[in-house]
């Protein structure tokens, strides 16, 4: 902004706000119309999810009932699995239902694994995929946030991940904060021990993924969150210390730490998120973000 002494008179300096204004900042739009700001910070991430959006605005939203915080807190596993069997069977993957209803973890695993032999592309996978996560966790451990996610149509426009990006990193999210996290199309390594995963460091490799691409979602905190919360830290830490140092140099990366895995990177906020959560509420969807 334009300080009293600039020299600027009333009239700029309103042109001057507005300008700067608009330059930092984005809309997102809800089916019945309603729009919903989002301030972008001043921050190297911010102007490069700004440079992104100048596409991505063009496009519409791809949100499927599952990326409300609402889908699965209102739902039973029972109900989880029988979508998943829905969307498996789309796919033509033979889903023990027993079994994802007792969160059997090993069979949970094994799912996994068929689909990252079969990933093709189609989104039917990604469904079935995102399914499986949520038969691992419990409605308590959902976080409650708004995601907004292209997918696949965002795949032009990922960007390698730059780690400079961490400096705004954060555990303690404030409800109405604008944030990315790690999505890489495998497990961080926390996933991967609570996922009773084989200590073979093959297997690591091929499924341990560190943060490499800057995947344009949007995540809007709807509620205060600390994502280190029921992290069992120092069992995992004693796990992982023998197995970080050959993973940190088969990805060139410098450290890896409990911090780095569950951080997030904030590049804005939402000052209205209530808006949010009541148009989630109401059935309506974010359909465009705008800059």
């Amino acid at each position: 902004m334009v300080g009293s002494g600039s020299g600027f008179t009333t009239d700029t300096h309103k042109k001057v706000s507005v300008f700067l204004y608009i330059k930092y900042s984005m809309q997102i739009v809800f089916s019945n119309d309603k729009k919903v700001d989002i301030i972008l910070n001043s921050t190297s991430l911010a102007l490069t999810y700004q440079n992104i959006y100048k596409h991505l605005s063009h496009v519409p939203v791809p949100f499927r009932e599952w990326d409300s915080p609402y889908y699965v807190r209102t739902k039973s596993i029972h109900q989880i699995v029988e979508k998943l069997i829905r969307y498996a069977n789309k796919v033509l993957v033979k889903i023990d239902q027993k079994l994802c209803e007792l969160q059997d973890q090993e069979y949970l695993n094994n799912l996994h694994r068929i689909y990252e032999k079969n990933y093709n592309g189609n989104p039917d996978w990604l469904d079935f995929h995102e399914h499986i996560h949520m038969c691992e966790k419990t409605r308590t451990e959902q976080a409650n946030v708004l995601s907004i996610d292209y997918r696949e149509k965002s795949g032009m426009l990922e960007k390698p991940f730059n780690f400079d990006w961490l400096k705004n990193s954060t555990t303690k999210i404030q409800a109405g904060d604008v944030f990315v996290h790690w999505s890489e199309l495998g497990k961080t390594p926390y996933q991967y021990w609570t996922n009773n995963e084989p200590n073979d460091t093959i297997r690591m490799r091929e499924l341990i993924k560190p943060w490499l691409k800057l995947r344009p979602k949007i995540m809007v905190a709807l509620e205060d969150i600390d994502t280190l919360k029921n992290v069992r830290v120092q069992e995992f830490e004693s796990w992982w210390s023998q197995y970080s140092e050959e993973l940190c140099q088969y990805w060139n990366i410098p450290s890896w730490t409990t911090n780095n895995i569950f951080s997030v990177s904030i590049f804005g906020r939402v000052p209205k998120f209530e808006t949010i959560i009541t148009q989630l509420k109401n059935n309506q969807k974010p359909v465009k973000v705008l800059l």
